[in-house]
C-alpha cells in the first residue's frame, strides 16, 4: 500500500509539472530566455481555475482560462523585452512581482467582492464542487483499480490526458511556419532579421506560450490540493528547470523521442527522486531544500552543458 501511495503521488505531481518544464521548455531552451515570470503565473493559473471551480463554472473552461490567463502575462514579460529593451531576469521579476498583487486581489475579489485584497488570501473548495474528473469523466471510469492493488487511475488519467494534449499540440505549433520562426529565432537571432520577420514577436508568442504552460500546472496542481494558496508558486523555477534538464539529459541519445515527451519522463523522475527522498522521513517543511539539493545534483551530473552544445539545444 505504501507503494501504491507513492506511485499516485509521484506519477501526478510528475504528470502537472511536466506541463510546466514543456513550457520552460519553450522560454528556456528555445528561446534561451531565464523566464522567472512562471512562479507568478504558476499562482496566476491556480488563481482562475480556483475561481472557476468555486462558482460552480465548467472546470475544463477554467483550465482553459487559466491557459489564457497564462499566456496574457507571459505577453506582459515579452513586451517588457522587446519593446522596453528590459533584461529577461528583470522582465520576469518585474511581471512576477506584480503578479503577487494580481492574484491576491483575484481571489479576494472573486470570493467576496472585496478589491482591496484585505479579506482572503486563499480559495478552498466543498466536497460538492464539481472537478475536472466529473465534467468529463463522471463515474465511467473508477478511481482505483482494486484488482490490481488498488491502484490509483482516475485522476492520473486526467492529468496524462492534458499533459498529452499540451505535448501535441506544442509539437503541431513547433513545426508551423510561426513555430520554425520561434525555434529560428532561438539558434540565430540575426538570421530571422536577414528574413525581414521581426524576432520579438516570436519572443512574444513563446513567452505567452510558457506562461500559459505553467497556469494550466497550476490549474492542476490546484484540483490536486482542493484549493489555492499564496505560497504556491513558490519553487516553480527550479521544478521546471530541473524536470527539463533531467528529461534532456537522461534520454539525449534517444533519438526517436521528441524532445516535449523527454521533458514529460524528466518531470515524473524529479518527482519520484522527491517522493524518495521524503519517504526517509524528512519533515515536509524542508521539501524546497531537497528540490534545491536536488537541482545542484542535476547541474552537477549535467556538466552545466551550455544551449550551444548541451541539453537545452533539442530539437522539438
Amino acid at each position: 500500500m505504501e507503494f501504491v501511495g507513492a506511485l499516485e503521488v509521484f506519477l501526478e505531481m510528475g504528470l502537472i509539472f511536466s506541463v510546466l518544464a514543456m513550457g520552460y521548455y519553450v522560454s528556456y531552451s528555445i528561446l534561451d530566455f531565464p523566464d522567472l515570470t512562471v512562479e507568478g503565473t504558476f499562482l496566476t493559473g491556480a488563481v482562475v481555475f480556483g475561481l472557476f471551480v468555486a462558482n460552480g463554472l465548467n472546470p475544463w473552461l477554467g483550465l482553459v482560462a487559466a491557459f489564457l490567463s497564462g499566456c496574457l502575462f507571459g505577453g506582459v514579460t515579452g513586451l517588457l523585452h522587446v519593446k522596453l529593451k528590459i533584461r529577461p531576469l528583470l522582465c520576469g521579476i518585474l511581471v512576477s512581482t506584480a503578479l503577487i498583487t494580481v492574484n491576491l486581489v483575484g481571489v479576494t475579489a472573486g470570493t467576496v467582492g472585496d478589491f482591496r485584497a484585505e479579506s482572503s488570501s486563499i480559495i478552498s473548495f466543498g466536497r460538492d464542487a464539481m472537478t475536472l474528473n466529473d465534467a468529463f469523466f463522471g463515474n465511467l471510469i473508477p478511481a482505483r483499480v482494486a484488482a490490481l492493488g488498488n491502484v490509483p487511475l482516475r485522476q492520473p488519467l486526467i492529468f496524462l490526458v492534458v499533459a498529452v494534449a499540451c505535448k501535441v499540440l506544442l509539437d503541431l505549433y513547433l513545426n508551423t511556419k510561426n513555430g520554425l520562426l520561434l525555434r529560428a529565432t532561438g539558434t540565430n537571432e540575426q538570421f530571422v532579421k536577414m528574413l525581414a520577420v521581426d524576432p520579438g514577436k516570436s519572443k512574444i508568442i513563446g513567452l505567452a506560450i510558457g506562461n500559459g504552460c505553467a497556469a494550466i500546472a497550476g490549474a492542476l496542481y490546484t484540483h490536486t490540493v482542493d484549493g489555492v494558496n499564496q505560497s504556491m508558486g513558490l519553487g516553480m523555477v527550479i521544478i521546471g528547470l530541473a524536470s527539463l534538464i533531467i528529461g534532456l539529459s537522461v534520454f539525449k541519445k534517444v533519438r526517436f523521442l521528441k524532445s516535449t515527451t523527454k521533458v514529460i519522463f524528466g518531470a515524473i523522475i524529479y518527482q519520484a527522486c522527491l517522493v524518495v527522498v521524503q519517504r526517509f522521513g524528512i519533515p515536509s517543511a524542508y521539501n524546497k531544500f531537497i528540490m534545491a539539493v536536488l537541482f545542484t545534483l542535476v547541474l552537477i551530473l549535467g556538466g552545466r552543458q551550455k544551449k550551444q552544445g548541451g541539453v537545452s539545444r533539442v530539437n522539438a
